[in-house]
C-alpha cells in the first residue's frame, strides 16, 4: 500500500516547487536516482545519479546483500545531494520494486448505491465507496499471492491499490462527488509483494534517514509515465529490461490492463557471454556495453552476436509466455515501448521484429517497436541536464506517479489511503 502518513501541511508542501523528493530503482546491475520537487504544473529533475553494483548485490531484482546494496545507495545519495546545504537535502524517498512475485493487477468493480441514488455523491460517500472496493480488493489480492507463493496473508504487503478510472450512471468521472447515479464503475490497479522485499527497501530508506512515501510496482509506474498514457485512445506493450528482470505492462485505453515479470534481463546475456569468451563477468559486461554501442572491431562484433542472438530468441519465448498470460485483456497492442539498459542490445529489437506475432499471439498487427526515451514522459521537466538515457526512465516514473497520485488527491478528492 502507498502509505502517506503526513500532516496535512506536509501534504500540501509536496507540491509546493521546493520540497525535494528522492526517486529511488535499485536495479540488479545499477542503482538509479533522482533529486526532484513538483508542483501544480508537473516534476522538475534537479540532479540524477547512477552508481553500478556488485554482481553479488541483487538477484533478479532483490537485494541479497543488504550492506552492499546500502553502501551504494549511499554513495548515489550523496551525488544527489553534493554541494547543498544540510537544510535543502531532501527528507522523502519514493522507492519502486520488481521480481517475479511482485503481483500486479488490473481489477474492474461494479458497485451499486443502493440507497439515496438520486441525490449527489458526496465527499464522504465517495471515501466510503472507494474504501469497501479496496478492502475487498486487498482480501482477494493476499489470498492470491498466497496461493501463488505459499506465503501466508501476514507476509503479504498491500504496495498501493490505486483508482485509474471511475463511471458513475455510464458517464466517465474524475470525481464521484457532485454526480447521481445507481451504478459505479471503478478500475483499480493493484499491487502485492512479500514483506521480505519491502522490508530490506525500507531499511534502506531508513538507514538513509529518509521517510517512505511509496514502495511502488515499477511497470505500473513505466506504463502510466507516458505522455499519451492516460488518453482513452492511447494502448501501448511496455518492456522494461533491467538488470535482473523483465518487467511487462499491456496498457488498453489509457488504463495499466496487465503486468507480469520474469527473472530474464542483461545479466544472462552477460553471463552467456563470459562463458563463451572464457572471461569474467566485469569484461564480459563492458564487452557486452561496447557490442550494444557498436564500438567493437568488426570480427569481434559478430563474434558477440553469435552468442547474444540464441539468448535474445530465448528471451523473446520468455516474453511470449508472460504475453499469454495477459490474453484475459483481449487483442494486445500493436505499438512497444523498451527502456532499460537491456533493451540496448540490438538482438533484442531483433527478436522482437522477427517473431511471428500473428502467429502465436492475440494481435492484429506486427507491432511497432520504439525505444521509451525521456522526451516521452509527460509532466517531467528536466533542469538537470543528466535525463537523457533510457535506464532514468524508471526514477522518473516513480517521480511522476507520486506526481499523479498528489494531483487526484487535490483535485478529484481521492482519499489514497487503504
Amino acid at each position: 500500500m502507498i502509505k502517506l502518513p503526513l500532516k496535512k501541511s506536509l501534504r500540501s508542501s509536496l507540491l509546493d516547487g521546493n520540497t525535494p523528493i528522492v526517486a529511488l530503482d535499485i536495479g540488479t546491475e545499477t542503482i538509479k536516482s533522482i533529486l526532484f520537487t513538483m508542483n501544480d504544473y508537473g516534476v522538475t529533475v534537479n540532479r540524477v545519479s547512477r552508481i553500478q553494483q556488485q554482481q553479488h548485490a541483487m538477484r533478479s531484482g532483490i537485494i541479497k546483500n543488504l550492506d552492499t546494496v546500502l553502501e551504494n545507495c549511499r554513495l548515489s545519495i550523496n551525488e544527489l545531494v553534493a554541494n547543498l546545504k544540510p537544510e535543502e537535502f531532501p527528507k522523502y524517498v519514493i522507492m519502486g520494486i520488481a521480481g517475479e512475485y511482485i503481483q500486479g493487477v488490473s481489477i474492474v468493480v461494479n458497485y451499486e448505491r443502493e440507497q439515496h441514488f438520486e441525490k449527489e455523491v458526496t465527499q464522504k460517500e465517495q471515501d466510503k465507496i472507494i474504501k469497501e472496493v479496496k478492502s475487498q480488493i486487498a482480501i482477494a489480492g493476499k489470498d492470491d499471492l498466497s496461493l501463488r507463493t505459499g506465503l501466508k496473508n501476514d507476509d503479504i504487503e498491500i504496495l498501493h491499490i490505486t483508482p485509474t478510472g471511475m463511471e458513475i450512471g455510464g458517464m466517465p468521472v474524475n470525481s464521484l462527488i457532485g454526480y447521481k447515479g445507481r451504478n459505479v464503475k471503478l478500475n483499480f490497479y493493484a499491487s502485492f509483494a512479500p514483506r521480505t522485499y519491502t522490508e530490506a527497501l525500507r531499511k534502506v530508506a531508513s538507514s538513509l534517514n529518509f521517510e517512505v512515501l511509496g514502495v511502488v510496482s515499477q511497470p505500473f509506474a513505466v506504463a502510466r509515465a507516458h505522455s499519451g498514457g492516460k488518453n482513452t485512445d492511447f494502448s501501448a506493450i511496455f518492456l522494461d529490461i533491467g538488470g535482473g528482470t523483465t518487467d511487462v505492462a499491456v496498457v488498453k485505453n489509457g488504463n495499466v490492463a496487465d503486468t507480469q515479470m520474469f527473472a530474464f534481463g542483461g545479466r544472462v546475456f552477460t553471463k552467456e557471454l563470459a562463458r563463451l569468451t572464457d572471461s569474467d563477468f566485469r569484461h564480459a559486461e563492458l564487452r557486452k556495453i561496447k557490442y550494444s554501442e557498436k564500438e567493437l572491431p568488426k570480427e569481434v562484433m559478430r563474434q558477440v552476436q553469435k552468442a547474444m542472438y540464441p539468448i535474445a530468441t530465448l528471451w523473446m519465448r520468455t516474453l511470449k509466455a508472460a504475453l499469454e498470460s495477459c490474453e484475459d485483456t483481449g487483442p494486445l497492442p500493436s505499438q512497444i515501448y523498451l527502456c532499460g539498459g537491456g533493451s540496448l542490445l540490438p538482438d533484442i529489437k531483433i527478436s522482437l521484429m522477427e517473431f511471428p506475432w500473428k502467429k502465436y499471439l492475440p494481435i492484429a498487427v506486427v507491432p511497432k517497436i520504439e525505444m521509451f526515451t525521456p522526451d516521452l514522459l509527460g509532466s517531467v521537466t528536466d533542469n538537470s541536464g543528466d535525463l537523457q538515457n533510457i535506464y532514468d526512465i524508471t526514477p522518473a516514473s516513480l517521480a511522476k506517479f507520486l506526481y499523479d497520485m498528489e494531483m487526484d488527491r487535490k483535485t478529484k478528492n481521492i482519499n489514497w489511503e487503504v
